[in-house]
């Protein structure tokens, strides 16, 4: 069931008695800019942190404790062009607790309506540990080179001034350089103009859902995200970058332009083709390159749904960089041939269709797959298993042939 509580503002009630708890999240989208990424980053922090009733995290906690043990979570993804600020609260059914819903409600408001600002600022002892938070997390992630190499070849994938340059987390020099004052005023926009769609899921009364999300005092806004949120990078010549930093394990990462996106007629064959790349046990980057050639410590590829690119990521031996490009070409290649067995193509989409079963029992994942067909503009649907199995191999050769070298970065030891 869906009803809007003001215009721009939109609830989606998932009724289900198949979990014992019950998920609520609000999610805010705007799109991404090359600026507002870390400083929504950071807000999302703060407003779990505490509030103006529970001017602390420990007071806070304590009021969730007293909520049956109910758990709060804020965090920012980006899907395409959208950048968006999720707040979750996770608790018992009602059926253990009446009313449980309203209170969470009720809490929800309080952060977000009610935060820890003291005049025009956030508190700034609680505003100066979260930012302290945010330097350290995004420091961290550099530290894990198989991320860093990640991260890196993104930004050679996207340079050519797009905003997709830009993680969604934000950069580190970016969180450095934030100020409460322009943290206040990313609040401010967010609760204003942001998009919002709040999702329950659990065994709820959507009537008494409807009821309790009338506490939320939001004010109508016109949604400001574009009609297509799908990222199309621009044909550019073959992008190459080296980088050397003192570590044992080299990284070569590669990233191939792709023209098919999330929830597309094409996508299953898709799925299946990065199953037979990289995407499985039964791929052929793990058997040629990992396993018979011994090249690669590790080998996979991943899709990237919403801005129709495939990446490829291995960790190697430094001066094995050329040969092992070279055998992940003539992988794909082998697969624009048609050349995989009827045997791979099969435990492929068994694989597909197993993760898909047990999806099905993940609370978490089909909350995220409602908001992913919300904010796209599809609706659900439950033919994936049909789709699946009627993905023919001359579908995937043809969408293999699509696959376009875009971007080569090589992370090494120095010399």
């Amino acid at each position: 069931m869906d009803f809007q509580l003001v215009p721009g503002v939109t609830v989606h009630v998932m009724v289900t008695p198949q979990f014992k708890q019950t998920k609520l999240l609000i999610n805010f989208s705007r799109p991404q800019t090359r600026e507002n990424a870390a400083a929504r980053h950071l807000l999302a922090n703060l407003l779990v942190t505490n509030s103006h009733l529970y001017p602390s995290q420990t007071a806070l906690a304590r009021h969730l404790a007293n909520l049956y043990g109910a758990s709060l979570s804020g965090y920012v993804a980006r899907i395409g062009h959208a950048h968006t600020v999720r707040l979750k609260a996770s608790f018992v059914n009602e059926h253990f607790a009446p009313r449980l819903l309203t209170e969470i409600v009720a809490t929800m408001r309080e952060l977000l309506f009610a935060p820890n600002l003291v005049g025009d600022h956030f508190d700034e002892e609680t505003w100066r540990l979260q930012q302290s938070n945010l330097i350290a997390t995004l420091q961290s992630w550099d530290d894990d080179k198989q991320f860093f190499a990640l991260r890196e070849l993104e930004r050679l994938y996207y340079q050519t001034g797009s905003v997709m340059e830009i993680p969604s987390s934000g950069t580190l020099d970016q969180a450095r350089a934030l100020t409460n004052a322009a943290t206040v005023a990313a609040y401010r926009e967010m609760l204003a103009e942001d998009q919002v769609d709040i999702f329950v899921i659990g065994a709820v009364d959507p009537d008494q859902v409807a009821e309790s999300l009338q506490q939320l005092p939001f004010t109508a806004r016109q949604p400001k995200l574009p009609e297509n949120l799908f990222h199309n990078q621009p044909k550019a010549p073959l992008k190459r970058e080296v980088a050397t930093q003192p570590l044992q394990q080299a990284h070569l990462n590669l990233a191939y332009r792709q023209p098919v996106y999330f929830g597309t007629a094409d996508y299953p064959a898709a799925l299946v083709m990065n199953g037979l790349l990289g995407g499985s046990p039964y791929s052929k980057l793990f058997v040629n390159v990992r396993e018979k050639a011994g090249l690669a410590y590790s080998a996979a590829s991943s899709l990237r749904p919403f801005s129709g690119h495939l990446v490829v990521q291995t960790g190697i031996s430094g001066d094995q960089a050329a040969r092992v490009e070279q055998l992940i070409g003539d992988q794909v290649a082998a697969i624009q041939a048609g050349d995989f067995s009827g045997e791979s193509l099969a435990k492929v989409k068994a694989g597909l269709l197993n993760q898909y079963r047990a999806s099905q029992d993940d609370q978490n994942y089909r909350l995220g797959r409602a908001l992913l067909h919300t904010m796209l503009g599809q609706p659900l649907s439950t033919a994936f298993p049909a789709q699946l199995a009627a993905v023919t191999p001359a579908q995937v050769a043809a969408l293999a042939k699509k696959l376009d070298l875009a971007a080569v970065y090589l992370l090494k030891g120095e010399d």
